[in-house]
């Protein structure tokens, strides 16, 4: 298999966040998978040396100096190169200039990256002013050149796209950890090197302008500096400021206690000798330098302005940057402390947090492998959805809220929907939402564009809106706009809804390009009623993304049922005799006996520490109102479906216990994950008959299960499957 050939621009000649960020990642990527040409507009680009072994760089002419040149050579460019690379990878802090990205889409290159590195302008000056207005004024046409959106936290991506109309994704800032971990020996030879041995020492990375508000942090230093005389400041890093802020610190009095040491190479050696680290940042798009700091296992006095997800230990404290004062004091505590301290180890919290760039690095190259593999498939692909607003159903919104974080992993941007599920009320509050619903598709047909995907999670709600869902759809199709639905729940088979469900079962649902239902089962019935199989395609099982513990299950006669506990659905429940099981109950809408003291009733919780709460060794899958059989309009429903309340059972490592007739029993047998019974009444003899050898098979499988669920695996491979089929 051919390399996927990246063309990366935005290396300036600073050495800043973005050129590590890139020559981090462009280091570490396999060369097998992906490599690496630079395109730049300066002849001095930082790190030569690297970029010449990571592969070509081809200089133009900065437009500020000569547009007429860099205009006709950047065309020129890309006319005689384009068709060599798969991907355009823009690195930029605004999109003032989208030349490339224009570019790439008119030369052909299948996939161009808008990649935002800052939440805000740092160029104050009036040059830097004005490259804010034009990035203010072009970047709701981004959309129109990139087709897909890369920042380092949220901040950074509304800062590029506001609207948020190209599917994002946030990469980690990674390091090399291992670089940054303690060392004393470099610590002392640091700090004999630059007559510290003595000192407490504050440092600082950072370019030396505006953002990182080095001004700020002198003030605080010289009043530390009256505290403790000891104190030394070192700041690494050159920018427009140096001038400045050296005249600033002989004007503090500070002048021989601060080193400033510029652009150094050396930053992770450096760290050894700093026993806390400062960063009074105006703003961030994470703080790479913090991250650094953590990894060498400093104490951190971070602005507020930098984002919390930033903090990756428990050393790092949050201050607002304008009271230095109060800087001066709790970096004071800090250093203190230092002779106590011991330097912790922190390469596996960093890891285990995303920012270990060897691991990064293999996600980016899967990243860029999935956005070439659906380029060739979608120009770009949206996600609607509407949660639910009925009371007492949290495991329907939880199943549409993990389809969202895996829709949004995978490429996927945000359909913007202003009606919501409330279709009661007066007569003014329905023709509110009419309005809404009738706006919501409209602006959808002027979003989208040919070749795009939309993808509903279905039923879309308030489903007496569907007749205006089936025009959208119409005139979406007719725009050249593919559909697709992923099938949550029929409700006119549950008896849910009345007309107006049996009328989006019926009417709206087929229309879609592809669906995804649940099974084969339910695959067979929506065949059987007219929908082409051309357009199917089977789950399996639903998801359920959870960071829950996963507890080791042993064999015992206690049973677990989770869900909706009412009379309506659950009624089977209170007919229950008593036998030598125990009952766990979690969920709402549980009336039973108290006198039942076999049925322990936790309560609901929220659905992503549920599976870490579950008791039992069993978790039923059961409706209706017997324990002889599924009886009633739910009861019946399992004969089709893949309840969610399975999945939520196999994340927690749990075997199951289902109804042979349902249409997950087969799938059971052949998992080895749990019982499958006639009668409620067989339970109790089944679980008996276990060996605790066969029962830690079935709970191994069902682990296994439960992991691939936990990470999303079967919504991934049924997104795949209506990309490959178009």
């Amino acid at each position: 298999m051919k390399p996927i050939r990246v063309l990366v621009a935005g290396m300036t000649a600073t050495v800043g966040g973005i050129e590590n960020f890139l020559m981090a990642y462009c280091s570490r990527i396999d060369r097998r998978r992906v490599q690496f040409d630079f395109l730049t507009r300066f002849e001095d680009a930082a790190y030569p040396g690297k970029r010449a072994e990571i592969g070509r760089t081809y200089v133009i002419p900065r437009r500020s100096e000569d547009p007429v040149r860099f205009y006709r050579e950047i065309r020129a460019f890309f006319e005689a190169h384009a068709h060599e690379y798969d991907v355009l990878w823009d690195n930029e802090c605004m999109f003032n200039d989208m030349t490339p990205l224009k570019l790439a889409k008119e030369f052909g290159i299948p996939v161009r990256i808008a990649h935002s590195h800052n939440p805000q302008n740092m160029d104050l000056s009036l040059r830097g002013r004005g490259q804010e207005v034009l990035h203010r004024t072009q970047r709701p046409r981004l959309g129109k050149y990139a087709n897909a959106l890369w920042a380092c936290s949220e901040h950074s991506a509304r800062w590029a796209c506001p609207a948020m109309d190209i599917p994002h994704a946030i990469i980690a800032n990674a390091i090399d950890v291992r670089a940054f971990r303690h060392n004393r020996r470099v610590r002392q030879e640091v700090r004999d090197q630059y007559d510290l041995a003595d000192c407490l020492v504050v440092g600082h990375v950072g370019r030396l302008q505006y953002q990182k508000n080095q001004g700020f942090l002198l003030e605080a230093f010289a009043r530390l500096k009256v505290r403790e005389p000891r104190a030394r400041l070192v700041l690494a890093g050159d920018g427009p400021d140096l001038t400045d802020l050296e005249a600033k610190a002989v004007s503090l009095g500070i002048a021989h206690d601060v080193l400033f040491l510029g652009v150094r190479d050396d930053v992770p050696r450096l760290m050894q000798a700093f026993d806390i680290f400062a960063m009074p940042s105006h703003f961030e798009g994470l703080g790479m330098a913090a991250l650094e700091a953590q990894a060498a296992g400093l104490p951190c006095v971070l602005s507020d302005a930098v984002p919390r997800e930033a903090a990756v230990t428990e050393d790092v404290l949050f201050l607002p940057p304008d009271d230095p004062d109060l800087w001066a004091e709790r970096m004071l505590d800090l250093l203190e402390e230092t002779p106590h301290r011991i330097r912790p180890d922190n390469m596996q919290r960093m890891t285990d947090a995303g920012f270990e760039i060897g691991d990064a690095a293999a996600r980016l190259t899967e990243r860029f492998e999935q956005l070439l593999k659906r380029s060739r498939a979608f120009k770009r692909r949206f996600l609607l959805t509407v949660m639910s607003g009925e009371k007492g159903v949290p495991a329907m919104n939880k199943a549409r809220e993990d389809v969202q974080r895996i829709a949004q992993e995978a490429g996927y941007a945000f359909a913007k929907v202003t009606a919501q599920d409330s279709a009661r009320g007066n007569r003014w509050q329905q023709l509110l939402l009419s309005g809404k619903v009738l706006w919501d598709w409209t602006n959808l047909f002027f979003r989208l564009r040919e070749g795009d995907l939309l993808m509903l999670q279905y039923p879309y709600f308030p489903v007496k809106a569907a007749p205006a869902a089936r025009f959208g759809l119409h005139m979406l199709q007719w725009k050249g706009v593919r559909t697709a639905a992923l099938v949550h729940d029929l409700d006119s088979l549950r008896l849910i809804g009345g007309e107006a469900a049996r009328w989006s079962d019926q009417e709206l649902l087929p229309w879609f390009d592809r669906i995804i239902c649940h099974n084969g089962r339910m695959h067979t019935y929506l065949a059987s009623q007219g929908v082409p199989e051309r357009k199917l395609i089977d789950l399996g099982l639903f998801d359920y993304l959870t960071d829950a513990p996963m507890p080791e299950r042993t064999l015992s006669m206690r049973v677990c049922v989770a869900g909706n506990l009412s009379r309506r659905k659950a009624r089977f429940l209170q007919e229950l005799p008593k036998s030598k099981l125990e009952w766990h109950l979690y969920g709402e809408g549980w009336k039973g006996k108290k006198s039942r003291t076999d049925m322990i009733a936790h309560g609901s919780c929220p659905a992503n520490e549920l599976p870490g709460k579950l008791e039992g060794s069993f978790g039923l899958v059961w409706d209706g109102s017997s324990t002889e059989t599924c009886r009633g309009a739910y009861g019946a429903y399992l004969l089709l479906n893949s309840p969610h309340k399975l999945s939520l059972y196999l994340a927690a490592g749990m075997p199951v216990a289902v109804w042979s007739w349902s249409a997950q029993a087969q799938f059971v047998r052949e998992q080895g994950i749990g019982l499958v019974i006639d009668r409620l009444s067989d339970l109790p003899g089944a679980i008996a008959a276990l060996t605790p050898e066969a029962y830690a098979s079935m709970a191994a499988n069902a682990r296994a299960i439960g992991m691939a669920l936990r990470e999303g695996r079967m919504t991934r491979e049924a997104f795949a499957a209506v990309e490959e089929l178009g």
